[in-house]
């Protein structure tokens, strides 16, 4: 008998927010979310148990394509492997969420540091989708 197991750490196509008018609408009307270089809007959807996600580096603050691509990668790297509890609370909630990550200051870290904001900032979100009875 043929078993389809879900991979646990991923970041498949359909977790990629993507539409200008989904992430215009997201911008105009989401609450926002500082932890120091990172800025997290967030937007409460009716799509039920689906999370999408937007990494922005603006060349405001990275001027080379290569230093844009690299923060990208560490800020993807770190929501795939930290973002378990949000999931989680998201299908106990039956809701969804859109969420854009980007950067504030042309401060260069490290993954680690990347990583400890990231689960700062995936915490206060599962946090506040909980006081929202999740």
């Amino acid at each position: 008998m043929e078993q389809i197991y879900k991979k646990r750490y991923g970041l498949p196509k359909s977790e990629h927010l993507v539409g200008r008018s989904d992430i215009a609408r997201l911008y105009e009307s989401g609450k926002k979310i500082v932890e120091q270089p990172l800025l997290v809007v967030y937007l409460p959807t009716s799509v039920s148990r689906q999370i999408r996600v937007l990494f922005a580096v603006p060349k405001k603050h990275f001027k080379l394509a290569v230093d844009r691509n690299r923060y990208k990668r560490l800020l993807r790297e770190a929501y795939r492997l930290n973002k378990e509890s949000l999931l989680e609370c998201a299908e106990n909630k039956g809701l969804g969420i859109d969420i854009a990550i980007s950067i504030t200051n042309s401060e260069r870290l490290s993954f680690a540091s990347v990583e400890e904001r990231m689960i700062k900032i995936l915490n206060i979100l599962t946090e506040t989708l909980n006081e929202n009875d999740c």
